[in-house]
């Protein structure tokens, strides 16, 4: 194995603990183990509203995150087995990130958007802004 494909093996382990470690995130964010804060968890000023805002807004978003961030890890490491196997053309690598990325981002845009319509209906009529 050269050094360019160790290289590309090592980023997609990084990327696969990365999903790993925004999962557990996502968990501890709806079960109430991480509270409101200003760098851990879904930024939107509707979830930031109120403690139990934020609560609501996580769990609401979980099962399409976590479900994003597990397709994404699989994608992942199905091209970093591919990678090894195969010694695939030189747009695989590349490709394989740029899919398992915007699998993630898929979850988690769906989520949010989950999130926000179950904190819109709490605080129907209200005018919401970022504490």
């Amino acid at each position: 194995m050269d050094s360019e494909r160790l290289s590309e093996l090592i980023m997609l382990g990084f990327m696969i603990l990365l999903m790993a470690a925004m999962a557990a995130m996502m968990k501890a964010a709806a079960s109430g183990q991480v509270k409101r804060n200003a760098s851990i968890g879904l930024r939107t000023a509707a979830l930031r509203h109120c403690e139990s805002c934020w609560l609501l807004g996580h769990h609401a978003a979980l099962n399409k995150s976590i479900m994003g961030f597990g397709i994404a890890a699989v994608v992942l490491a199905v091209g970093g087995v591919a990678t090894v196997l195969l010694e695939p053309s030189g747009f695989f690598f590349p490709a394989t990130v740029m899919l398992g990325t915007l699998l993630m981002l898929a979850g988690v845009f769906l989520g949010l958007r989950d999130a926000n319509r179950a904190v819109a209906k709490v605080h129907a009529g209200e005018r919401i802004v970022s504490s």
